[in-house]
Parts: structure tokens; C-alpha cells; sequence
């Protein structure tokens, strides 16, 4: 089977939506926070829970009006479509919050679109009318603190020996999982690292480009079985390393 994985903020949506949620709520603080994980100082979970100990008491009508400004490419609704159509598995891996996530794609009618991503309560503060940001993390790696819901894994214990891996992204936390994916998609910052790094990959604007790819590499006639699907070794031999503990 084809499984493809898609990252959310700057793949999915128009920017960044969690980079754009906290610097809105916790101005410079966590705009610290950011710059100290970048340094190396904090971890993805330490840079998290400062980030909303940044945001404080946030008021509840500018937290919706803020989730109801935010735009998708609109083409990934025709892409889910299309991936129904093949038989394609579609998820969505995200290093943000499962909260801002849900609220978009249920505002965009992609409510039954999966996704993997950290957790985000939002209870009532003291203050009445808002709320308080307390992350969770429930997919992280003992190994790897750069990330704090870990996208290789979800791949890896979502998919089997003989499934087609297909990842699209654009920032740092998609680094990783395009290791061991089998076709890559790329664009901005992803596109630089795969080319620094010689990881094999197709560039694209917009999920009218992966979709068109995909049409080219599996015709109609494959009904989206994974042999008409090319396999790439080095991702092979990187998924079966993990799963032999390398």
C-alpha cells in the first residue's frame, strides 16, 4: 500500500500557524524560548512548555479569532480527495499542537483527515473569558529531544515492510522522517537540506505538484498498488536499521 505522510504548519498552511500562535500570546518570551532551542539550550519540550507559560492567560475570543484567520493551501483539500479516490493513506505529522490543528482542518471541512501531533489543553484561567496553554507530549523518542512528537516513529509503527513511504514537507522537523521515505517532496527549507545532503527528492509548490508526480510515477491502472511505486534503497536500509536497533 501507499501511505503518505504530510507535515501541517507551512505544508499544509499558509506559515507557521504554531510559531505565529505563541509570538501572538507570548510575545518576546517565547521568542527567547525559540532562539535558546535553536542554540541547542532547550529541548522541543522544554521550548514548548516555556512557550506557553509565555502565552500566560489568553483570551478566548482573540485565541478562536486568531485560529479562524489562518489559511490553507487550498489545493490539499483536492489532494485528500485524490488520495480517497487511489486508496492512498493519508496523515498528516505534525511537531505542533493537535489544538490549532483540529480547529483548522474541521474549519476547512478536513475534520476526517488523521494527524499526529503534541498535545494542547487549553482550560479555563482565572480570568474569566480565558484560558492557559498546558502542552503534552505523548510521541516522543528516548533518544532524539530535537523533536517532541517524533515523525519517524509515527511513520515507521504505521507502516509495513512492504508499504510505499511518501513524505512532503518544509521545515526542520521534516528532516528527519524523509530519511526513510521512499519519495520525497519538498520545498523550502526542506529542499536546501536535501540538496546539502544528497537526499533523493521532487520539488513542489503547491499538492497540485505531488499529485501530478504521482499520477506520472503510478498511472491510473495501478489502483495504488506499491509495486508501480519506485522504492529508494537508502531509505530502506535506514528503516530497517531502526528496526534493528542501528
Amino acid at each position: 500500500m501507499v501511505k503518505i505522510f504530510v507535515d501541517f504548519d507551512g505544508t499544509i498552511t499558509r506559515g507557521d500557524v504554531g510559531d505565529a500562535l505563541f509570538e501572538r500570546f507570548g510575545g518576546e518570551r517565547s521568542l527567547r524560548a525559540v532562539e535558546a532551542y535553536r542554540r541547542g539550550e532547550l529541548s522541543a519540550m522544554e521550548c514548548y512548555v516555556e512557550e506557553c507559560l509565555a502565552c500566560g492567560s489568553v483570551p478566548l475570543g482573540e485565541l478562536r479569532d486568531f485560529l479562524d484567520s489562518r489559511e490553507i493551501d487550498p489545493t490539499f483539500s483536492v489532494f485528500a480527495g485524490y488520495c480517497r479516490e487511489r486508496s492512498f493513506g493519508l496523515t498528516i505529522l505534525s511537531d505542533g499542537m493537535d489544538y490549532y490543528i483540529r480547529a483548522i482542518l474541521e474549519r476547512h471541512g478536513l475534520g476526517h483527515v488523521p494527524f499526529r501531533a503534541n498535545v494542547l489543553s487549553v482550560p479555563p484561567a482565572a480570568e474569566a473569558g480565558h484560558v492557559e496553554f498546558r502542552p503534552g507530549f505523548p510521541h516522543t523518542d528516548e533518544v532524539c529531544d530535537r523533536c517532541a512528537s517524533c515523525k519517524r516513529n509515527h511513520m515507521l509503527t504505521t507502516t509495513a515492510a512492504d508499504d510505499v513511504i511518501v513524505y512532503a514537507g518544509e521545515g526542520y522537523s521534516d528532516r528527519c522522517p524523509v530519511q526513510f521515505a521512499d519519495l520525497v517532496f519538498a520545498k523550502d527549507d526542506l529542499l536546501r537540506h536535501c540538496e546539502e545532503n544528497s537526499v533523493a527528492y521532487y520539488p513542489y509548490a503547491t499538492f497540485n505538484d505531488v499529485r501530478d508526480r504521482l499520477e506520472k510515477i503510478s498511472p491510473r491502472g495501478a489502483n495504488g498498488s506499491a509495486p508501480a511505486f519506485p522504492r529508494r534503497r537508502r531509505a530502506a536500509i535506514a528503516r530497517k536499521d531502526v528496526f534493528l536497533g542501528g
